[in-house]
């Protein structure tokens, strides 16, 4: 339920850039953040993903490389998280709007969101099984 309603929000963020973002949209044709019904469709699109994509490493790798994956794609989502922040504090990014800007790094931060809660999923269940299941 979380997630959706941070989607939600993203996206209505991601649409309602300022007069300068507007320009940014236009200029690099960012044609999916255009309008909200095409913000809300690219968001949702790469979260079910980053969802699928976790649920394979669950369910498809054995625990270790489940973990070691899930780990590492938190990791690189937290790199992007923090790219994403500064860039979008400094240059022609700054002057986007404040909206536009929070929109723009709430979606790694919902990535890395996924991915450590992939992680502490199979953490768990790793320390269910190694204990008995108790």
């Amino acid at each position: 339920m979380l997630l959706a309603i941070l989607s939600l929000t993203d996206a209505w963020l991601l649409s309602h850039p300022n007069l300068v973002g507007k320009l940014g949209i236009l200029f690099f044709k960012y044609n999916m953040l255009k309008t909200f019904p095409r913000a809300l469709a690219t968001v949702s699109l790469t979260i079910i993903s980053c969802l699928l994509i976790g649920y394979v490493v669950q369910t498809k790798l054995s625990r270790t490389k489940a973990l070691w994956t899930a780990a590492a794609l938190t990791m690189v989502c937290g790199g992007l998280w923090v790219q994403t922040y500064f860039k979008f504090s400094a240059g022609s990014y700054a002057f986007t709007g404040a909206a536009f800007k929070t929109g723009a790094v709430l979606l790694p931060a919902m990535l890395v969101f996924i991915f450590a809660k992939t992680w502490y999923t199979i953490f768990r269940n790793t320390q269910n099984t190694a204990s008995g299941g108790q």
